[in-house]
């Protein structure tokens, strides 16, 4: 069957590098004016302020380094701050929590961010606060502080925050899992390139949406007792009166975590405005789910979805309440949650993605549900995830489905059990899957064309988005007997229509259209049409 041409995508790829690019320096611009980003200096001065400030050096390893600044009570002896920032090659990390485990000054180019996290030693000032400075390549990243631990690992000591720069959305519940709640970015230095994750900055003020923390009924939830709790965002400009409801990004956190984490973490509503931004993702509703305190393990967690939060959304928001318009995605013990969904309640979403989850095989009917999926469904790790083999099964099993008939859009990344891996995977879901998908139909037209051997073709292909979208698909249609080319004709209002002369042989071969897709839309191919 014809595909997209290379070259098409490739220049789609530059392309959106290059939004992200003006966009994130944008963000650093904006940054500077407002102070919380330092100009290059050679000798740079610890920040008067609490907290971190990102500090542009333009010295390796990365061209830029955060200070923190932290105030601890005045009985603690030592503080450490304890990140994700840890270095690795890929190779030496053959088993979890292997590497080299270098601190992020001795970072080297192909390095990886691997487990485990590790503690680096503050100093305390003249003035009583404890800082430290970090040199950091490009990315998102999480910290806390401890007291008083002389473990390098934390282990056994209590993680605090900083108060300074304290994630906006607290739980809401008592005993919510995940200590560590402050999050920094850092962009990344044209001169010492490191990591493309300009999908990660923060867009800018006037480019943001609405956070919001919701409890919900929920008969089964244990905890809290009959009501439960999801994070909601709605993206920058959304119209709660909207004639066309918007499309919904359902996601599920790992073990450890719960509601908040896909944004504090995964900065999940950042990496969907600048996908909107560079006009790779339509405008959506993302909801954050919790299945911490919900009997019935991933079954549970499902009956929870379709019987209770589903419900309350589409009662709440001006979402659609279209299979085909759902998006579903989960990472670790999330991921296990969307195998399930995937294999057993495929009817539920238009669009799965299983991240970091190795998973069972499966069987014939799971496999005939996932083949009559119209979106899509993604599979993908870290490359480097030695957790349970996850690397490997997460990869056998993408090869099995694909063998099996299932269309599977597998993407891999390097990087082991983290965020560090799954925010790519959901920028690749966001840009290239979710909510993109377009169905093509071919209605042929043949007559004489005043010679023997002769006819006139008509060929008119009809492309639709799968999901429903203010937007339509744009970009052209090729039309193909076989082999052989016809011609091309751009999109109309979702038509694209040819007339050509050609020999009657050339009709031996089926007709199909197959259209290229645009930035919005993913490329897709009618059925072949017989005409003798």
């Amino acid at each position: 069957m014809p595909v997209a041409h290379p070259d098409h995508l490739a220049a789609r790829h530059v392309a959106r590098r290059l939004r992200r690019s003006i966009l994130a320096g944008l963000v650093v611009a904006g940054a500077l004016a407002a102070g919380t980003l330092t100009a290059p200096a050679t000798t740079a001065e610890p920040a008067a302020d609490l907290g971190p400030q990102v500090v542009r050096t333009d010295a390796p390893p990365s061209g830029y380094s955060v200070t923190f600044r932290y105030d601890a009570p005045d009985d603690v002896e030592a503080v450490h701050i304890y990140g994700d920032w840890f270095y690795s090659q890929p190779e030496s990390v053959t088993c979890f929590d292997c590497g080299d485990g270098r601190d992020p000054s001795q970072w080297r180019p192909g390095d990886i961010a691997a487990t485990p996290w590790k503690t680096l030693a503050m100093e305390r000032g003249d003035d009583g606060v404890w800082s430290i400075t970090v040199p950091l390549p490009a990315g998102s990243f999480r910290y806390a502080f401890t007291h008083d631990c002389t473990d390098e690992l934390a282990t056994g000591c209590t993680l605090h925050d900083d108060p300074a720069n304290r994630w906006q959305i607290q739980p809401q519940y008592e005993g919510a899992p995940g200590a560590v709640r402050s999050t920094i970015y850092v962009p990344e230095s044209k001169k010492f390139p490191t990591y493309d994750t300009d999908d990660q900055a923060p867009p800018r003020p006037n480019k943001t949406g609405t956070l919001e923390s919701r409890r919900y009924p929920s008969p089964q939830s244990t905890n809290p007792v009959g009501v439960h709790d999801l994070v909601v965002y709605l993206p920058h400009g959304y119209d709660p009166d909207r004639a066309t409801p918007y499309p919904t990004l359902y996601l599920s956190h790992g073990g450890g975590d719960h509601s908040i984490a896909w944004t504090m973490q995964g900065v999940a509503h950042h990496i969907l405005e600048n996908a909107i931004q560079d006009g790779s993702a339509q405008p959506m509703v993302i909801i954050s789910t919790d299945f911490n305190g919900l009997p019935g393990g991933n079954e549970g967690y499902v009956d929870e979805l379709r019987d209770n939060v589903i419900p309350f959304v589409e009662q709440n928001y001006n979402v659609s309440d279209r299979a085909e318009d759902r998006a579903f995605g989960g990472f670790s013990a999330g991921g296990s949650r969307a195998y399930t969904v995937m294999y057993d309640h495929t009817e539920l979403f238009g669009y799965h993605a299983a991240w970091s989850a190795g998973e069972r095989e499966a069987n014939e009917a799971q496999i005939d549900r996932m083949k009559a999926v119209t979106g899509g469904i993604m599979i993908g790790t870290g490359l480097q995830d030695h957790l349970g083999n996850i690397a490997e099964n997460s990869q056998l099993n993408a090869a099995a489905l694909k063998a099996a008939g299932v269309d599977i859009d597998e993407h891999n990344v390097p990087g082991t059990h983290t965020w560090h891996v799954w925010r790519p995977l959901l920028n690749h879901y966001l840009r290239e899957l979710a909510f993109s998908t377009t169905s093509t139909s071919l209605e042929l037209d043949v007559t004489p064309a005043g010679h023997a051997d002769r006819v006139t073709v008509t060929a008119t292909a009809t492309v639709d988005a799968v999901t429903t979208s203010i937007t339509a698909p744009t970009g052209k249609v090729d039309f193909f007997a076989g082999d052989r080319h016809l011609r091309s004709a751009p999109l109309r209002d979702g038509e694209a229509r040819i007339r050509t002369s050609i020999d009657k042989a050339v009709l031996d071969e089926p007709v199909v259209a197959h259209y290229h897709g645009d930035d919005l839309f993913s490329g897709s191919d009618s059925t072949p049409v017989t005409v003798r």
